[in-house]
C-alpha cells in the first residue's frame, strides 16, 4: 500500500536529517565527536569545572610597582604688597608599571606649586600651566641657506 511522503510507520527510520532532533554531541558524527572529545573536550568555553587536572586556571595576579619622577622645576617671581616673592614648581611623573614586563599601565603628570598639586594628562599641558615653552631644536639651528645669507650680509 502507499503511504505519502509525510507519513511513516512506526520504527522505520527518517533518512531527511531534518526531521531529527539535535544529538548531544552538536550535530557532529562519531568520529567527529570523539576526536574533539580526545583533544580536550567541549570547546564551548565550559572547560571542567572541579579541581584537578583540567580544573579552572586562575589568572596570575600582576605584580604592578609605582615609580616617581622629576621631570621639571623652576620658579616664578610673584608680585604680592610687600615686594616679590619666589614661587617653586616642580613637576612629577607618577607612573605604574609592571614588574615583569616593565611596560607602564598609567601616567600622570603632578604640578606641585605653592603647596598644591594638579594632575595633568600628559607633560606640554602641566608646562603650559606655568608658562613654559619648550622651543623645538628645529627652530633653534639655523638652515644652511640661512647660515650663507648672514655671511653674505656680514661681508658687504
Amino acid at each position: 500500500r502507499e503511504r505519502p511522503a509525510g507519513d511513516r510507520a512506526a520504527g522505520e527510520r527518517s533518512s531527511d536529517r531534518r526531521d531529527r532532533p539535535p544529538s548531544r554531541n552538536g550535530g557532529l558524527s562519531r568520529g567527529e565527536a570523539g576526536r574533539r572529545e580526545a583533544r580536550g573536550g567541549p570547546r564551548d568555553g565550559r572547560r571542567g569545572k572541579g579541581p584537578g587536572r583540567d580544573g579552572p586556571r586562575k589568572e596570575a595576579l600582576r605584580e604592578l610597582y609605582s615609580v616617581r619622577s622629576v621631570v621639571d622645576h623652576g620658579f616664578e617671581d610673584v608680585e604680592e604688597e610687600g615686594g616679590s616673592r619666589r614661587l617653586f614648581w616642580t613637576i612629577e611623573k607618577r607612573m605604574v608599571a609592571d614588574r615583569k614586563s616593565g611596560r607602564s599601565m598609567s601616567a600622570i603628570y603632578v604640578l606641585e606649586r605653592d603647596g598644591a598639586e594638579t594632575e595633568y594628562p600628559n607633560l606640554g599641558a602641566a608646562r603650559a600651566a606655568v608658562n613654559k615653552v619648550i622651543a623645538h631644536p628645529e627652530r633653534l639651528t639655523r638652515s644652511k641657506a640661512e647660515y650663507a645669507a648672514a655671511k653674505e650680509t656680514g661681508k658687504r
